[in-house]
């Protein structure tokens, strides 16, 4: 049996389903960027009715993630799965606590909207263990207590918990724990609660040690399994060594990351095997962190007894720390499948014995065999030729499970040339759920220039420097992990292959980090490996090595801050005196009451162009350039200002329909929705589609929270183990965390959700990110285009993200946020026009005035706390037409260059606020809702806004109903009690088309309940005029109800009916409602002869009077012809229009004609349902009648009666109008 499916992709590999079948060479059609809310209309829904509904919705999905991102990485001896119904102990601190999150703007709340957290008790009991509850009693208590930071001391676990450990016995889980933290990196050394100061943070403590002695001298034969709670992968070859042989070995370890809110359930499942597990790493884990290539040159760099500071020439330390990226494109798997592959045969394990797990590793309960499905291809003959493998993966054991398969490159190398790993991931797939036996074939795909190498120097002196393919054999594997190869195949490049153009946008690709824009100094070209040298680990960066001149010194200092006055005249951005379209102008005041004649409603879907060429702004004369033209000369200069020097969305600008924009920048909750298990756990499950899902539920969750800019969907890499911020970071691999980075950024997008993907980029250290405008980061052009901004790219061009959020570090000797060259890698080169956000904005070295002219267009922050690098505001001058800003001293001058830089910047923001979320699917104000009740009436009406769904309704605040009004569930109640009157009453509509909260109002009429169709009449023309009362419908006012009004008494008062006459009561109250009628009663004609008796009571006497004491009945009966026949009704019940006749003659005058309407009852009888006047009038003029309408007194109450009516008595039985017709000529 073989399951098939089909998805295509063109940056990142992604995989599609299909019957094995020849691959013939293709090349792929760029077809430009796609804009991520292009098509939409503005316009975004719900999945679900409610937000309940949606957070246990995420709920299941987030057990669903973890269960395939959660990575088994032992299992020796095949201690897993667990018997079912076993008695287990949970050990660790953190066993009741476990690390759902993290410290700093990535860290949530769980509970979160009334979903409970989980715990691993709770996963375990659900998954059927009985779990010793002694041990969670003690940690729960010294929790509670802050006895520890980390791991209780063996002395604490006293005689009396041991001997729990024989009842609970069947296995024992131990759970270590790490969590992450923003602005801080983990300890490199002399770490509290390790007695050897060389230790690091992510090694097991002294603590945690003792207490795997203590487990397995207490569980010899039992299973003993460890969690690692971490997202930052542990040091643990003492936990992998072989139980028997190791003083710390266990039989199996699960890494399952940070847990989120819910995802530890999952753990539960994959022990007692009801889930196959199914994750793989996300990063290679080492046996010996200093071993690795980049501890040298990583933070504080205390580890290696120095620090990160630049020094001047006399030997002392300045204000700027330094980190050089010495390890090139050769980091993780990449250094040691490249240093394994170049080792000669002897010495290979010794080149790769650092490895403790390759990236990509993961183990299964099941086993799966690969076969080849061959195709003819072996030639490469065009950069964007698609490139494919095909394997038919079969399940050969007894389980069901899933099974991933990844796809490598490795590229001719020649030594002394361009650098390329032995070992690229192109691609991968993971299959669908395998039952024994079961085939099927995966197909991944990707594109040739993927594993071109960029040669940022022209190392193979081609006099080209760009994406190449060079001549020979590239090697493509297919592999279980980053070493374990099990097919391959070769392909040749005859000629070398000069890679020019983007595949996806057709834009030239150019070395873009050159010359002002360099990110490569001396001292990263003197010590980046290379495998020329032997692939030998970077050495420590000296002091040496950091030493500037005072020229350097100098002009790094002068990045403090930026005016207008320092433009030059020669920049880019630079505007000339005349520059400014003559149309541009900003309005000069901004009134209370000022009401935009275009919208930011109005602007969407609807394009633009602007740029700055040679010194001037250019604008395109299409429709589109000039409304928005017109839109953007509404605003103010200060409104223009406030938009791009304020953070956290849009500036609220009601006049103009923006009433700004929530946003969040919590990776793993968006705006307090479903925490979730951390990134590097989505990544993984090494499942992209499952990846999107849950982008998109996340959406949901922004829509119902008002959310509409996420500043989370980060994606630097595991550049170190000790990254503070790992736990925020999908891989260590640039195609896999961009492949992940792109699915969450393509379901958030379809929401609405501007999805800012973080931090642009080489953010991949907490220490000094941002100490004086950054580290100064190095690294060549190839190592941040094959692997730091590929996340990047793939978010961009795959995932459809409107938003990018830079980083406090410099790119060479520039903030990133203010370096041209990521905003041409962008803008020009990727064709995205994605807003561009500051990371928090450290201001100084960072000031606004430039950032604007670079292509920023906002700071995430408030610009007004440090002025000196705040946003020039200036002042505008209607008679330049332009802002007057200072010129240095203590005059002004008009900037063109500052006025367009801002009005830009704020119009791209708006451009993509205009088509997001935050426009609510185009409502601004809904017209006001109109009810229409009758006089003295009950009635229900349902509140009603044309056009627009809404799930709930409510009075606005300080709103109030007139007395015998309600409002319950959407739907307002008249008692019966009201007068003629109007009113307006504010309500508040929550849900519109499933998310939108809005203000509106009610008008409400209450009217006569006798209707006229028509009261103007012409001579000559025919009348056709119709007299009703709808609210009295016949029908639900025949039936009688078995419990009579209460109170009613004849005017003789003795509590009986008379058998005529008139009867009062006040107040009245009316049957089945527990309502009271205040006004009197006024009934006549009340018949009482030889009335029907209700069934099955007694108490009545042989001429069918009603005692007082008011009897109940549960019959009801319907008024027959043959009792109107006989005479034995209620001439309460006689239903009809009366006018008199003297009216009647009034209106034969002007020849016109009444008669009543009669409708058959549907029983034996027609009755009397309305008025009728035709006739043509002869003779112009007014005239006035009166009408009456007969009502019975028992009428339809609640649900005993047809179409569950429930109406109130009206003030009188018997109502009367008048009615004035007008007779034109």
């Amino acid at each position: 049996m073989k399951k098939m499916r089909k998805q295509i992709s063109v940056l990142a590999a992604a995989v599609m389903m299909t019957n094995p079948v020849a691959v013939m060479a293709e090349t792929v059609v760029p077809e430009g960027n796609t804009y991520g809310f292009a098509g939409t209309g503005g316009r975004y829904y719900t999945d679900y009715a409610t937000l309940e509904d949606e957070q246990l919705a995420a709920r299941e999905l987030a057990i669903e993630a973890a269960a395939e991102g959660f990575t088994l990485l032992k299992n020796e001896n095949n201690a897993l799965p667990l018997k079912k119904g076993g008695y287990v102990s949970l050990f660790g601190m953190h066993s009741v606590n476990l690390v759902a999150s993290t410290v700093g703007s990535a860290a949530g709340s769980t509970g979160a909207n009334g979903l409970e957290e989980s715990t691993l008790q709770m996963a375990m009991e659900q998954a059927g263990f009985k779990v010793n509850p002694k041990l969670v009693d003690l940690y729960t208590k010294h929790e509670a207590l802050g006895t520890t930071d980390n791991e209780l001391p063996m002395e604490y676990y006293s005689n009396a918990t041991v001997s729990t450990y024989n009842g609970y016995g069947d296995a024992a889980i131990l759970v270590f724990s790490r969590t992450g933290s923003e602005g801080i990196d983990k300890v490199a050394s002399n770490v509290a609660g390790h007695s050897d100061p060389a230790d690091h943070e992510m090694m097991l403590d002294d603590n945690e040690k003792a207490l795997v002695k203590h487990v397995k001298e207490n569980y010899p034969d039992k299973p003993i399994i460890v969690l690692i709670n971490s997202s930052n992968i542990l040091q643990i070859p003492e936990l992998a060594a072989p139980k028997a042989e190791s003083e710390y070995g266990v039989d199996a370890i699960f890494w399952v990351g940070n847990t989120g809110n819910n995802a530890i359930e999952a753990i539960g499942q994959l022990l007692n095997g009801d889930v196959n597990p199914s994750g793989h790493t996300v990063e290679v884990w080492e046996k010996d962190f200093t071993k690795g290539p980049t501890w040298t040159n990583f933070g504080q760099q205390t580890q290696n007894g120095t620090d990160a500071y630049l020094y001047t020439e006399d030997g002392n330390a300045t204000i700027y720390a330094n980190i050089e990226y010495r390890e090139g494109i050769y980091l993780g798997y990449k250094y040691y499948e490249t240093a394994y592959d170049d080792a000669a045969e002897e010495e290979k394990d010794a080149a790769y014995e650092n490895v403790l797990y390759p990236f990509g590793y993961g183990l299964s309960y099941t086993t799966f065999d690969w076969e080849l499905v061959e195709n003819e291809e072996s030639t490469i003959s065009d950069a964007w030729q698609k490139m494919a493998m095909q394997v038919k993966v079969t399940n050969t054991g007894d389980t069901a499970g899933k099974d991933v398969v990844q796809i490598y490159a490795n590229p001719p190398y020649t030594p002394g040339g361009i650098e390329k790993a032995s070992a690229n991931l192109v691609g991968f797939a993971k299959t669908d759920l395998l039952q024994p036996g079961e085939s099927q074939t995966v197909t991944i795909e990707w594109v040739a220039q993927d594993m071109a190498s960029f040669d940022w120097n022209d190392a193979n002196a081609n006099d080209f420097a760009g994406y190449e393919l060079e001549a020979g054999s590239y090697e493509i594997t297919a592999r279980r992990n980053s070493h374990d190869v099990v097919l391959e195949k070769t392909y040749t490049v005859d000629e070398g292959i000069l890679c020019t153009n983007d595949y996806t946008t057709g834009n030239e690709i150019t070395p873009l980090f050159v010359d002002d824009w360099t990110t490569v100094n001396d001292s990263l070209l003197d010590h980046t490996i290379s495998r020329a040298t032997g692939m030998v680990q970077p050495e420590v960066s000296s002091v040496e090595d950091r030493t500037i001149d005072s020229d350097y010194l100098e002009m790094i200092d002068n990045q403090y801050t930026y005016r207008s006055y320092m433009d030059q005249g020669y920049e880019d951005w630079y505007v000339d005196e005349g520059g400014i379209p003559s149309t541009w102008t900003q309005a000069t005041a901004r009134g209370e009451e000022d009401k935009a004649e275009i919208t930011i409603q109005d602007m969407t879907g609807i394009d633009f162009t602007l740029d700055v060429e040679d010194g001037a702004v250019v604008q395109g004369d299409d429709e589109g350039s000039q409304k928005w033209e017109a839109f953007m000369n509404q605003f103010t200069w200060e409104e223009l200002t406030d938009m791009v020097r304020n953070g956290g969305g849009v500036v609220s600008l009601p006049f103009a329909g923006i009433e700004g924009a929530g946003a969040d920048e919590t990776p793993l909750q968006l705006a307090g929705g479903t925490m979730w298990a951390c990134p590097p756990i989505l990544a993984a499950s090494f499942n992209v589609e499952l990846a999107e899902r849950v982008g998109v539920m996340m959406g949901n969750e922004a829509l119902f929270k008002g959310c509409s800019y996420w500043q989370g969907n980060a994606m630097n890499i595991h550049r170190s183990p000790l990254s503070g911020r790992n736990v925020e970071y999908y891989s260590q691999d640039g195609m896999h965390g961009g492949a992940f980075a792109a699915a969450v950024a393509k379901g958030v997008t379809s929401k609405g959700v501007t999805c800012e993907i973080k931090h642009m980029m080489l953010n991949d250290q907490e220490s000094y990110r941002d100490l004086n405008g950054g580290v100064f980061t190095w690294a060549t052009e190839q190592v941040i285009r094959e692997i730091y901004a590929r996340p990047f790219e793939a978010a961009l061009k795959e995932g459809n993200a409107t938003g990018v959020m830079g980083s406090f570090n410099r790119l060479g000797n520039i903030n990133s946020q203010l370096n041209p060259a990521v905003k041409a890698l962008v803008r020009d080169e990727w064709d995205n026009r994605a807003i561009f956000e500051t990371d928090a904005w450290q201001g100084t070295y960072c000031p606004i005035d430039l950032m604007v002219r670079q292509g920023n267009n906002q700071i995430l922050g408030s610009g007004s706390t440090l002025p000196v690098v705040d946003l020039e505001v200036g002042t505008w001058s209607a008679e330049d037409n332009c802002v007057l800003v200072s010129d240095g001293g203590e005059g002004t001058f008009a900037s063109q260059t500052h006025y367009a830089a801002v009005r830009k910047s704020a119009q791209e923001m708006l451009w993509n606020y205009s088509n997001g979320n935050a426009i609510r699917n185009g409502y601004t104000t809904l017209d006001d809702a109109v009810m229409i009740f009758d006089a003295h009436v009950g009635q229900s009406l349902a509140i009603n806004f044309e056009g627009v769904d809404f799930t709930e309704v409510s009075l606005a605040e300080g709103a109030e109903l007139p007395a015998g009004f309600t409002l319950e569930g959407g739907v307002i109640t008249a008692d019966g009690s009201q007068d003629i009157s109007e009113f307006t009453v504010g309500v508040v509509l929550t849900g519109i088309d499933g998310y939108i909260t809005m203000e509106a109002n009610v008008d409400v009429k209450v009217i006569d309940p006798i209707h006229v169709s028509s009261t103007e009449l012409k001579t000559g023309e025919a009348a056709d005029i119709t007299i009703d009362a709808p609210s009295y419908p016949y029908q639900a006012l025949v039936t009688m109800f078995g419990t009579y009004v209460n109170g009613i008494t004849d005017n003789d008062g003795n509590g009986v009916p008379s058998a005529e006459g008139e009867l009062f009561g006040n107040p009245v109250t009316i049957p089945g409602t527990g309502d009271a009628v205040s006004g009197d009663f006024n009934i006549i004609n009340w018949y009482w002869v030889d009335a029907a008796q209700p069934y099955g009571q007694t108490g009545y006497d042989t001429v069918g009077h009603i005692p007082a004491t008011n009897s109940q009945s549960t019959d009801t009966r319907m008024i027959e012809l043959e009792d109107i026949a006989a005479g034995n009704y209620y001439k309460a019940f006689e239903y009809g229009y009366t006018v008199s006749d003297e009216d009647i003659a009034k209106l034969a005058e002007y020849g016109l004609t009444l008669e009543k309407v009669m409708t058959d009852s549907g029983y034996s009888y027609d009755v009397n349902t309305g008025l009728k006047i035709s006739g043509t009038p002869a003779q112009a003029g007014t005239v006035e009648f009166g009408v009456t309408l007969n009502l019975p007194l028992a009428r339809g109450f609640g649900s005993a009666f047809p179409n569950n009516v429930k109406v109130c008595s009206p003030a009188y039985v018997q109502i009367p109008t008048t009615v004035t017709l007008t007779i034109a000529e």
